[in-house]
């Protein structure tokens, strides 16, 4: 479970480790639950059509997973039933493909993937063997261990996803179907806690001792007590490299972006954190990893070291593009639009809309098409120079050219007076100075040009909030939780906005 509190402060770790396991009473009406599942049926009704023909990542990591569980003597029916059974919860609690943090099926489902593939791995060495009931158990641990619906963070919780599997029936079902004992399966999941030391460690192994003692296991059976405990480690290492070694640096590169938008990173220290998570995974929990990593396909280890030596490389590149930059003037330019718009520095943009995507993904098709748009509003953050390097940009245009996040209604589209922001974009190495803030001004002043009365776009709720802190009018139209990727309006019509200059501005780094 990829909390990723290495890099937390202190005080986030305290209010993670103090959180209670979650009561009836902290839940919503059931009516109100009803009608937030439904909606999440209806408008994943386009994703479930392709899933079941077979054309999303889930449907292929699902047909896997059902192949190798066969493989490892998993029976067939009852795999396939819980899996549809989990797909259809994550799915219509929010969690599915549409949501954007980090703990969505997907990451589930990988973790179950490369759990199995890790046990078939050993199992041919036969040094050390995982039993038929043991892999069972870590099925159903890997597919539930962030099962947290209405967690009020991305984060999961522990004691809220033990709540949550102990009081759906379905689950239980399909648990006590399969032999299992749930306080066990709890076991493994509690000790995916992470990074398992000091305070999270402390209360995790006081819940694991408890339902030990829940499940019948005595004291003084250590052999079964640390049987568990080690199965539950090489649970918590499987799940976190799972998503790093099944796919190339993209996926990477998008997990990553997923994980610092869930804890609130700046993009500016993606590179950085990652190098720090790697190094914790490899260094903290050497034993395990080495055991795992020797025992999957090679192409899967070779994925993972790549994308080891990506964000180290990355974050190479940035420390020396900090050195190298100072003294450099870096210009905003408002880019013209047109369908005959310069080839190279449409692929220039769109390389670096691939290495820095915004918020709100776009198919390259549709990014070129929005960039011959003339309605379009292109800003784009050179090197010394109107001609120069282009190192970033912020675009967007008129609100009725995009559609929404599903959930989203905005009054004002039809009524041509909104813009819409996609987003900010940065080339690594260049975050973390003033370059993004000022994107965002000139799209803002560009838009006040342009005769709109609103601005709008998706951040992080925090941003918005920092923002209005500092007196800019922005309001929140539509929430997202747990992701927090809200939906916001600026007021350009207010004089905070009506005094901004207008002019490019130069900024020496």
């Amino acid at each position: 479970m990829v909390r990723s509190s290495i890099f937390k402060s202190d005080s986030e770790k305290d209010d993670l480790n103090n959180t209670n396991c979650m009561s009836a009473a902290n839940l919503p009406d059931r009516f109100t639950l009803i009608g937030f599942e439904f909606y999440n049926r209806i408008k994943l009704i386009p994703w479930w059509l392709q899933y079941h023909k077979g054309h999303t990542t889930e449907s292929n990591l699902k047909n896997n997973i059902i192949d190798l569980g066969r493989s490892l003597g998993l029976e067939d029916k009852w795999v396939k039933n819980i899996l549809r059974h989990t797909i259809s919860e994550f799915s219509k609690k929010g969690l599915g493909n549409n949501y954007y943090g980090y703990h969505n099926i997907q990451h589930e489902l990988e973790s179950v993937y490369f759990t199995l593939l890790s046990i078939s791995g050993i199992n041919t060495v036969k040094d050390f063997e995982i039993s038929q009931k043991e892999t069972t158990y870590l099925f159903v641990a890997a597919l539930f261990h962030d099962y947290d619906p209405l967690k009020e963070f991305d984060k999961p919780n522990e004691d809220s996803v033990e709540f949550f599997i102990r009081n759906d029936p379905k689950i239980r079902e399909f648990i006590t179907n399969a032999n299992l004992d749930i306080d066990l399966v709890m076991i493994l999941i509690h000790r995916t806690a992470y990074p398992f030391k000091g305070e999270t460690e402390q209360y995790a192994t006081s819940k694991i001792n408890e339902l030990f003692d829940e499940a019948g296991i005595s004291q003084h059976d250590l052999e079964t007590r640390e049987r568990y405990r080690y199965l539950g480690w090489f649970l918590s290492v499987s799940e976190r490299i799972a998503g790093y070694a099944l796919e190339n640096h993209e996926h990477a590169r998008d997990i990553a972006r997923r994980n610092a938008h869930a804890l609130g990173w700046h993009p500016s220290v993606i590179n950085k954190n990652s190098v720090k998570y790697f190094d914790y995974l490899m260094v903290e929990e050497k034993e395990m990893f080495d055991f795992i990593m020797l025992n999957v396909p090679s192409e899967f280890r070779k994925n993972f070291y790549d994308n080891v030596a990506y964000f180290k490389e990355s974050w190479n590149k940035e420390l020396g593009l900090k050195e190298s930059k100072k003294g450099t003037k870096l210009i905003f330019v408002t880019e013209e639009l047109d369908s005959k718009m310069n080839e190279n520095t449409v692929n220039v943009l769109l390389d670096i809309n691939s290495r820095v995507s915004t918020l709100m993904q776009q198919s390259e098709d549709y990014f070129r098409k929005t960039i011959s748009d003339e309605s379009s509003i292109l800003i784009t953050l050179r090197m010394n120079n109107s001609n120069g390097k282009i190192i970033g940009y912020a675009k967007g245009g008129p609100l009725e050219n995009y559609e929404l996040r599903p959930g989203t209604v905005d009054v004002n589209k039809g009524l041509i007076n909104t813009a819409y922001l996609e987003g900010v974009s940065i080339l690594e190495g260049y975050w973390g100075g003033t370059g993004g803030h000022y994107l965002r001004i000139k799209f803002l002043s560009e838009a006040i040009k342009n005769q709109y009365s609103y601005v709008t776009g998706y951040a992080h709720r925090d941003v918005i909030i920092q923002r209005k802190k500092k007196s800019e009018i922005i309001e929140i139209v539509q929430k997202y939780d747990p992701d927090k990727l809200d939906y916001y309006r600026i007021d350009l019509n207010n004089s905070i906005y009506q005094r901004i200059v207008t002019d490019t501005y130069d900024i020496i780094c």
